[in-house]
């Protein structure tokens, strides 16, 4: 799909095909496009569980679905990809080996600044970085194992919101939920065989969508004008009814929810997965 398009038409999808699979070709897709995704310093912190539902034992997937207090998009979706941030992956140490590697293959700027030499000494003594590179002696050296938390954190949610995209480019539903109540982290860190230093980011939900792709509509955003300011803040950035045109013609901007017959489709949906109706 046109990456316009694309944008515009995801959807959180909460209503699945229980019985329709997954091909695994296209789950492998979805992690491909992740791969190559944007990250600062080449850290890569992203570590994800693929877990098909009816592969697990009942016991693990009883568990797995209580520690998400049974949802009904976990319990339909036949695809959970369990998505964690490995803090050693942030830590300063990791920092030098990537932008090495970075630095090997003229994705970042000798002329700049960067040097093996420059780029150690920086981050492992403090050193003061030359004009017109990062000042990482500032930001990597000593640098506390949160805030390599946060960064790792961060860069995983990134990295969740690409794989949302190539879930949908696929034709798959998908949406995230948290991974489990706090109650029950370390069980299912248990269960997936996932070490203790990771931190639980998102669940991935994967499946053929019951519910159309449209989904009722485009959901609600913030007002432009106050989200987006020119120059400081609380100086809004003028939208141009030109541009908005366009994006329209192009597909990122579509009909808002609720579109006709929402409401009929979830009647329909409640009905057919035997939830209560109210």
């Amino acid at each position: 799909m046109e990456f316009t398009r694309l944008v515009g038409t995801r959807r959180s999808i909460r209503w699945f095909k229980s019985w329709e699979p997954v091909a695994r070709e296209s789950i492998q897709r979805i992690l491909e496009h992740t791969r190559w995704t944007t990250c600062p310093g080449n850290l890569q912190p992203w570590r994800a569980i693929v877990v098909y539902r009816d592969e697990l034992s009942e016991e693990d997937r009883d568990l797995l679905l209580k520690a998400d207090n049974w949802q009904g998009a976990h319990v339909q979706a036949p695809v959970w990809i369990y998505w964690y941030a490995d803090i050693e992956a942030a830590r300063p140490e990791a920092f030098v080996r990537n932008t090495h590697d970075l630095l090997d293959v003229g994705a970042i700027p000798a002329a700049y600044g960067w040097a093996r030499d420059t780029i150690k000494a920086a981050i492992q003594e403090g050193v003061e970085t030359p004009e017109g590179m990062a000042s990482i002696q500032e930001i990597l050296h000593n640098m506390p194992p949160e805030v390599s938390a946060m960064m790792a954190y961060s860069e995983t949610v990134g990295a969740c919101a690409v794989s949302t995209l190539a879930a949908f480019n696929e034709g798959l539903g998908t949406c995230l939920h948290t991974i489990a109540r706090p109650s029950f982290q370390d069980k299912v860190k248990q269960v997936l065989g996932v070490p203790e230093r990771f931190i639980p980011v998102w669940n991935q939900l994967v499946g053929v969508p019951a519910e159309s792709m449209a989904a009722g509509g485009q959901r609600p955003r913030q007002p432009f004008e106050e989200t987006f300011f020119w120059g400081r803040y609380g100086q809004p950035m003028e939208r141009d009814d030109k541009v908005v045109e366009q994006l329209t013609i192009d597909g990122l901007l579509q009909a808002p929810a609720p579109l006709p017959q929402r409401w009929e489709e979830l009647r329909f949906l409640t009905r057919m997965y035997g939830y209560p109706e109210d």
